[in-house]
């Protein structure tokens, strides 16, 4: 069943955030543990309307485990989701503060997804694909037109699958060092 995530969810999401923010090699990883960036993530996703927020994640669950994730949101919110990372940082007492991200992602007028997560457990299950159907509905009962994500380019199998379900690259977008894709789609058509 795909719902949205609830505060109890919080255990079994963290770490599948942290896939994406490992892979992206975001600096803040390097003066943290694990172990705390966990935990950090956790105290992220009951607070309203942060990135993390369990406001913007949809679960797959499967016996009861959350299989999959799927974090998205306005991208005209996008410019105050992460004001509340300072707080967070305080609660763990980090002195020497900085932004988890530095660069915009998306833009006005996309229904943007900010992350897309398989447990390892549940992967090649068609689970992936249905957290995207499931993305373009919740885009149209917001009312969005075009919806938005990034790939990296050299994530040739995700590539793919956004190309075979209907997303066109826009163009190219530099996000902690990497290179990505900004791909668009619009739901209307």
């Amino acid at each position: 069943m795909i719902r949205q995530a609830k505060t109890e969810d919080a255990e079994q999401v963290a770490p599948l955030i942290y896939i994406i923010l490992e892979d992206m090699e975001l600096p803040f990883l390097k003066g943290v543990s694990e172990e705390m960036m966990l935990e950090m993530i956790a105290a992220s996703f009951v607070r309203p309307d942060y990135r993390f927020s369990k406001e913007n994640v949809i679960v797959k669950e499967i016996d009861g485990k959350v299989a999959g994730i799927l974090v998205s949101y306005h991208g005209e919110h996008a410019e105050n989701l992460d004001d509340d990372w300072e707080g967070i940082q305080d609660m763990f007492g980090i002195v020497n503060k900085m932004p988890l991200f530095t660069e915009q992602e998306t833009w006005m007028g996309e229904y943007y997804l900010d992350s897309l997560v398989v447990h390892s457990d549940y992967r090649g299950q068609g689970i992936g694909k249905e957290l995207l159907h499931a993305f373009k509905e919740l885009a149209v009962a917001k009312n969005c037109e075009i919806i938005a994500l990034n790939v990296e380019k050299a994530n040739e199998g995700a590539l793919n699958l956004y190309q075979k379900l209907g997303y066109e690259s826009e163009y190219d977008i530099v996000l902690s060092g990497h290179d990505y894709y900004h791909m668009t789609q619009n739901v209307r058509s």
